[in-house]
């Protein structure tokens, strides 16, 4: 009666496979891709659109609704202190079982060794409960990619300045970075240029919506334990 839970868990793992499934399926297809951009730029092409004069601002801003949106769904949805307490359970068991081995403590080790299946099932288990927020911020995520890589291909001068290079080409792949094979890349400039100017400010608020729910937690515990 115990494994009972286990189909559920199963059927939501799918759920969220299938989920990724289609969001690659679309961002892969071009003609849904183009259909859903479309549609998104009903909405962003009057707000953060500019006519097509600042496309960088038009990613600055893109980026940072993007990331901010999918932050704070994932801050909302995530058990803060139940994944910091498993990360913590997996870092000192990593570091029992090394001392074990390199004292060579055969009884400790089997000991840890014995306990490794449920390690991993809790370190599952954390990556799944991880994993189901994925598709709530696809719903996000996706259609504005979609829409700035549509509204990109529509203008007329699609090349910015970067220090090392005053000509760069957004659909390029190589001539934005001061390093490597000829300054090459895996994805095009517009997506490097997303990455570059939106996960700073994802990170910054990450970590300050963390710090104003800790500095909750602390206080109601302290109000309850009626300590100053």
């Amino acid at each position: 009666m115990a494994d009972t839970p286990a189909p559920p868990k199963r059927k939501s793992n799918m759920v969220t496979i299938l989920s990724m499934g289609a969001v690659f399926f679309i961002l892969f297809n071009n003609d849904l891709r183009l259909k859903l951009g479309e549609y998104a730029g009903y909405v962003l092409n009057p707000v953060i659109g500019f006519g097509g004069k600042f496309p960088v601002l038009t990613i600055l801003i893109a980026g940072s609704l993007l990331v901010a949106l999918t932050t704070v769904v994932r801050h909302f949805t995530t058990d803060w202190i139940a994944t910091a307490r498993t990360q913590a359970m997996m870092r000192h068991f990593q570091k029992e079982m090394m001392d074990a081995r390199k004292t060579n403590n055969t009884y400790k080790l089997k000991k840890l060794q014995d306990a490794n299946p449920k390690m991993m099932a809790a370190s599952q288990e954390m990556q799944s409960k991880q994993l189901k927020t994925m598709p709530l911020t696809m719903i996000i995520v996706v259609p504005i990619f979609a829409w700035v890589s549509t509204f990109l291909a529509t203008l007329d001068y699609t090349w910015f300045s970067a220090p090392w290079n005053p000509a760069v080409d957004m659909f390029a792949t190589n001539g934005i970075l001061p390093f490597g094979a000829n300054g090459s890349s895996l994805f095009p400039h517009w997506i490097l240029l997303y990455m570059a100017l939106s996960i700073p400010l994802g990170s910054l608020i990450n970590k300050s919506l963390k710090y104003f729910a800790w500095k909750e937690r602390w206080q109601k515990r302290h109000e309850a334990a009626g300590t100053p």
